[in-house]
């Protein structure tokens, strides 16, 4: 009959267009990890069954007691290089269920920058891409992306100033992740406290992919990130130190 509604026919184009951004946009639609971090234009992964996993597994490894045998290996390595690309790693990785272990500099003695917590498969998320150090004398402070060793923070400092410092370890390849996050004790820590002390703001990175700073944090939540231990409350993409 001629009152029979005739189906819409959608161009092919625009029915990719919104395939797309479906997946984007809800984080609720399971999406295997290799095709969601190319749908986010992330490139820097290497997967389990991958010929240079191995590589990747130890490139930034500074604990090897942390890659014997019995050590649970991740589903996948991942080396974000913006903030943007770190924030999709947390969508990513929550869509293929996967637990993220944050590797900063490979240091952890209890190997919790290799390994997780419990028992679920995990994704180690590596930071060292996220290296770089913004030096403000003006103010006398600095921001630090989380994947900086110290050796790259006390040179970026060196390099603007003879007269300045920031107390903090001796180890040069130690990442600021860990050790901001674990307190920081170093040969200054007499005069000017532990690295924590002298966190002034960070940008952590929720697991709701939210981008939270100073002001919008709890001061508990800050609290505990200057010290509380590493992997608990987020992912500090960058700590503002003085």
């Amino acid at each position: 009959p001629s009152s029979m509604a005739k189906p819409i026919k959608i161009p092919l184009f625009l029915l990719h267009i919104l395939i797309i951004f479906v997946f984007l946009f809800d984080s609720s639609i399971s999406l295997p990890l290799s095709d969601c971090l190319v749908l986010h234009k992330i490139s820097n992964f290497t997967l389990r069954n991958s010929s240079n996993y191995a590589h990747f597994l130890r490139f930034s490894l500074q604990n090897v007691r942390a890659s014997g045998q019995r050590i649970p290996k991740p589903t996948a390595l991942i080396l974000p290089e913006t903030k943007e690309q770190l924030i999709h790693c947390v969508t990513c990785c929550r869509r293929s269920s996967l637990d993220i272990v944050i590797r900063c500099g490979g240091h952890s003695y209890e190997g919790l920058s290799s390994m997780p917590r419990g028992k679920n498969p995990f994704v180690i998320v590596d930071m060292m891409n996220l290296n770089r150090v913004t030096v403000d004398l003006v103010s006398k402070t600095a921001w630090v992306e989380g994947g900086a060793t110290l050796g790259e923070l006390y040179y970026a400092i060196a390099e603007h100033s003879s007269s300045h410092g920031f107390p903090a370890g001796v180890g040069p390849t130690v990442g600021v992740g860990g050790h901001f996050g674990g307190g920081g004790i170093g040969v200054l820590g007499r005069k000017y406290g532990l690295s924590a002390d002298n966190v002034v703001d960070v940008v952590l990175i929720d697991a709701l992919r939210r981008e939270l700073s100073r002001p919008n944090l709890e001061e508990d939540v800050f609290w505990a990130v200057r010290g509380g231990g590493g992997g608990s409350w987020g992912i500090v993409y960058a700590w503002k130190v003085k």
